[in-house]
C-alpha cells in the first residue's frame, strides 16, 4: 500500500473564496430524467444476479466551505434490493481546528440542532450559517465566532423512487422528522428511508453534512456491497494547500492545528485501488478518483473486517510525514495525560490495602485488583470488543472518580487496573491498538483514531501479562479475540515508541466441553441431564448477553445452539446456568435432554455416535474461487464424552471404526467409542490451532471439515434379546 505525501509550509487566513465547482448538483426538482435504458432494467449483465447495482455515486468533500455531499443513483433488481431504499449517513469522524485557540482534535458538540429549514428557528448550538442548499457548492460557511464548540448536521436532505414506468415517488418532510436512528454495532446510526420503492425504481438521492469551524480529512470507501457502474470521489483540501495561494511566509492564526498546537503542515493518503488506478491531483490541489465497473465487496464466510480489505482512500492532515516521528509525540502526549490521570490518590491506596494484603504475592495482587476494576459498570462495551469510545482522549480529573462512581468506559476501567497495579507496587504500563473486529492497525495511517482500545501489560517475575480489565467479563489473562493478535503502539522502558502485535490465543483457551450420561430404554426413549462448560469467548459473549439481557436471555440463547445440534425427535433445554456472574469460573449450562431414538427394520436401536453434531454443517461452504483471507477470530477446542447406558441385555452390534484425522498443525480430530459393561462412551476431541489462513487454504480447510462431518454422522447400532421381534 502506497502512501503520498503533500506539504505546505506557508499559510493564509481564511476569507471569502471563490467557487470552484467540481459538479454540477440541481436541486430535487432538477433531479435529471432517468434514462429510458435504466427503468427498463430487469437484470444487469455485468452484476448476474445482483440484488441492486449502483449506477452512479458521487462524493465531494469541500473543507475550506466546512461540507460533504453525497449523491447516488441505484436499480433495484430484485425483492432483496429494496433494502437499498434505507440509507445510512456516514457522519465525518476526525476533525482538526482552523482557528486561534485551543480545542480538542474531535468534534465535541451535537447533531443536528442547526437550522435546516427556514420555518425553523435556531436552536442552542446553531451554526452561523444561512440555510445551506444542495446547489451552493462553494458557499462560505462563516464559522462560530463565540465559542469552540464544533458541529455536525445534515443541511440538505433530497431523495425520490422512480418507478420502471416513469411514476416519481418524492421523499417529503423536514431533514429533522425524516433523520432515524437506532443502534448499531458501533452506536447510534442514522439513517433515512426512502418511500415507495419497488422492484425496478430507481433510488437517487443527496444530502449534505455541514461540519461548523472544523475541517475534516475524508475517508473514501469505493467499495460496497452492491456493483458499481461509475464513481466520482472529490477532495478539496483546505486552502493553504492550494498551490495557486502559496505565496509568502510564516504562520497564519487560521492555519490547521490538532489538539496539542502542531501546526498541520502535510496531507497524506494511504489509497488501496483497483490495478491501474490512482488517487488524480489537479492545479488547485483537489485530489479525485474516478472509477468503474468495481465490483461488490466479497460476501465470504470467515472473511477479515470489511475496512482491511476494501477499495477505498484514505486522507489525514498531519504535522510530519515522518511515520516514527508522528508516534513517538502521539505516545509522548497521551502518556503525559494518560500519568497524570492515574496519579496516585489517597482514594486509590485505600482500595488497594482493602483488596489485597502485603503477604500476597505479586500476581495474586493482580488478579484481586483486576475483579474489583472488573466490578465497575462498563458504559460503552461492544459485543465486537472495540469501545465506542477511543483511546485517544484522556479524561480530566483523577481515575479515582471511576473507583468513587463505580462506573466509566472500557478504556476508563483499564486506567483505573492500571492505576491500582501501580499503587500496589506492580510495575505494569498501557498499551493502545486497533480492534481487529473494526479495522487492522497501520502506522502509516497517522491518526489516533484507529486506536480504539487500552490494555495493560503487567511486568511480574520477568514475564509480561497482557490483561483486557476493560472488556467486561474478560477472565484475568485472557483477552477479546478482537485484541489478541491486534496491531498497536506503546512506549519501551525509556519511553521511545514501538509498534506491537498483541500475543494470539491458544486454542485452550476457548473451550467448549459435552459430558454427561444418558439413560436408554428398549423402546428407545432417551433422557438424562448433561453438561456443557464454556471457556474462553464464547463465555464472555454469553456473561455479556447476561448483563444485558438477564439470565434467560442467556438460557434461551444456548438452548437455541443446542436445539439446532441434536437430532429430530430429541428435545434438549436449559434447567440451568451455573456462574454467570463469575468469568474466574467455566460458564456452565445444565441440559436436561429428552425423546427417543428410531429402530431399523430389523428393530435394532439406531443411536447417534455423537449427539450435539448429529445436524452439523460445513463452516466453509463450497466457494469455486475464494478471495478473502481466511479469519476464525480465534483458536478453539470442543471435546465431547458422552455415555449411553444401554437397557438391559443390550448390545453394541455395529459401529464404525474409529476416527483420526490431522491436517498439518493447523487442526486435528479424534473420535473414540469405548465399551464397558452395560455402556457405551463416544468421545470426541476437535482442536483448531489457526486464527488467520490464506486464502489459497480455503479448499484445504472445507476439505478437513468435511471429513469430520463424514466422522461425526456415523451412526451405532445396539441390539437386545427382543430386538428382532420387536418391542
Amino acid at each position: 500500500m502506497e502512501i503520498f505525501t503533500m506539504s505546505s509550509h506557508s499559510f493564509l487566513r481564511f476569507g471569502v473564496l471563490c467557487v470552484v465547482a467540481l459538479g454540477s448538483l440541481p436541486l430535487l426538482g432538477q433531479f435529471q430524467p432517468v434514462p429510458k435504458e435504466e427503468l427498463s432494467m430487469t437484470s444487469d449483465p455485468a452484476a448476474p444476479g445482483a440484488a441492486a447495482v449502483y449506477l452512479y455515486r458521487e462524493e465531494t468533500t469541500d473543507d475550506p466551505h466546512a461540507f460533504r455531499t453525497v449523491y447516488a443513483r441505484i436499480k433495484v433488481l430484485t425483492e432483496e434490493g429494496k433494502s437499498a431504499a434505507m440509507i445510512h449517513i456516514d457522519f465525518p469522524k476526525t476533525f482538526v481546528f482552523n482557528a486561534q485557540g485551543t480545542n480538542s482534535s474531535r468534534m465535541t458538540g451535537g447533531f443536528g440542532s442547526g437550522v435546516i429549514d427556514p420555518s425553523e428557528k435556531p436552536g442552542p448550538n446553531t451554526a452561523h450559517w444561512s440555510v445551506p442548499n444542495a446547489a451552493h457548492l462553494g458557499e462560505d460557511a462563516p464559522r462560530d465566532a463565540d465559542s469552540y464548540v464544533g458541529k455536525v448536521e445534515v443541511g440538505v436532505l433530497e431523495a425520490r423512487a422512480v418507478h420502471s414506468d416513469g411514476t416519481v415517488v418524492p421523499l417529503s418532510g423536514k431533514p429533522a422528522d425524516l433523520l432515524k436512528t437506532i443502534d448499531g454495532p458501533r452506536g447510534g446510526e442514522t439513517y433515512f428511508t426512502i418511500p415507495g420503492v419497488e422492484v425496478g425504481s430507481v433510488i437517487e438521492y443527496r444530502y449534505q453534512v455541514r461540519y461548523d469551524r472544523y475541517l475534516t480529512a475524508p475517508n473514501w470507501q469505493l467499495q460496497t456491497p452492491y456493483f458499481i457502474h461509475r464513481e466520482h470521489f472529490v477532495f478539496k483540501p483546505s486552502t493553504q494547500f492550494d498551490p495557486t495561494l502559496q505565496r509568502g511566509s510564516g504562520v497564519s492564526d487560521s492555519a490547521l492545528k490538532d489538539s496539542h498546537d502542531n501546526v498541520l503542515t502535510d496531507i497524506e493518503l494511504r489509497p488501496n485501488l483497483p490495478a491501474g488506478k490512482s488517487v488524480m491531483r489537479d492545479a488547485l490541489g483537489n485530489y479525485s478518483v474516478d472509477l468503474s465497473d468495481v465490483p461488490p465487496v466479497p460476501l465470504e464466510p470467515w472473511a477479515p473486517t470489511f475496512n482491511s480489505s476494501s477499495y477505498g482512500v484514505d486522507f489525514f492532515y498531519t504535522y510530519t510525514p515522518d511515520v516514527k516521528n508522528y508516534w513517538q509525540k502521539q505516545m509522548s502526549y497521551w502518556n503525559k495525560a494518560l500519568n497524570n490521570y492515574i496519579e496516585t490518590t489517597p482514594a486509590l491506596k485505600s482500595a488497594v490495602q482493602q483488596t489485597v494484603s502485603d503477604s500476597d504475592a505479586p500476581l495474586d495482587k493482580a488478579k484481586k485488583l483486576y475483579v474489583l476494576a472488573q466490578k465497575m459498570e462498563n458504559l460503552d462495551g461492544s459485543p465486537d470488543g472495540a469501545p465506542l469510545s477511543g483511546s485517544e482522549f484522556i479524561p480530566h480529573g483523577k481515575v479515582e472518580a471511576v473507583l468513587l462512581n463505580k462506573k466509566g468506559s472500557s478504556n476508563e476501567i483499564a486506567y483505573l487496573y492500571l492505576a491500582l497495579v501501580r499503587a500496589a507496587g506492580i510495575q505494569a504500563h498501557a498499551v493502545r491498538i486497533a480492534s481487529r473486529s473494526v479495522r487492522v492497525f497501520s502506522a502509516q495511517y497517522m491518526d489516533n483514531i484507529q486506536l480504539d482500545t487500552a490494555l495493560v501489560v503487567l511486568s511480574i517475575d520477568g514475564k509480561e501479562i497482557f490483561v483486557d480489565p476493560g472488556t467486561k467479563m474478560a477472565p484475568f489473562g485472557t483477552l477479546h479475540w478482537a485484541h489478541a493478535g491486534a496491531g498497536g503502539v506503546r512506549l519501551d522502558a525509556a519511553n521511545k515508541v514501538e509498534t506491537l502485535i498483541t500475543p494470539l490465543q491458544k486454542n485452550r483457551e476457548n473451550s467448549i466441553f459435552h459430558v454427561g450420561s444418558l439413560n436408554l430404554t428398549a423402546q428407545g426413549n432417551v433422557s438424562g441431564t448433561l453438561k456443557i462448560a464454556f471457556i474462553g469467548q464464547r463465555a464472555i459473549e454469553l456473561r455479556q448477553l447476561g448483563i444485558k439481557s438477564g439470565p434467560e436471555a442467556v438460557k434461551e440463547e444456548v438452548t437455541k445452539m443446542i436445539t439446532a445440534q441434536v437430532p429430530e425427535g430429541i428435545e434438549a433445554k436449559v434447567d440451568h446456568m451455573a456462574y454467570l456472574d463469575d468469568p474466574g469460573k467455566q460458564l456452565l449450562a445444565v441440559i436436561k435432554v429428552e425423546g427417543s431414538f428410531n429402530k431399523n427394520s430389523a428393530g435394532h436401536l439406531v443411536v447417534p455416535r455423537l449427539l450435539f453434531q448429529a445436524q452439523e454443517q460445513n463452516p466453509f461452504p463450497a466457494d469455486e474461487v475464494r478471495e478473502l483471507p481466511i479469519d476464525m477470530r480465534y483458536p478453539a477446542q470442543e471435546q465431547e464424552q458422552i455415555t449411553y447406558v444401554l437397557p438391559a441385555g443390550y448390545t453394541l452390534k455395529e459401529n464404525s471404526p474409529d476416527a483420526s484425522l490431522r491436517w498439518e498443525e493447523n487442526a486435528a480430530y479424534q473420535l473414540r467409542i469405548k465399551v464397558a459393561g452395560n455402556s457405551v462412551t463416544a468421545e470426541r476431541s476437535l482442536v483448531r490451532g489457526f486464527t488467520l489462513l490464506d486464502a489459497k487454504d480455503y479448499g484445504q480447510v472445507r476439505d478437513f471439515y468435511q471429513k469430520v462431518i463424514e466422522a461425526d454422522r456415523q451412526q451405532m447400532v445396539l441390539t437386545g434379546e427382543r430386538s428382532s421381534g420387536g418391542v
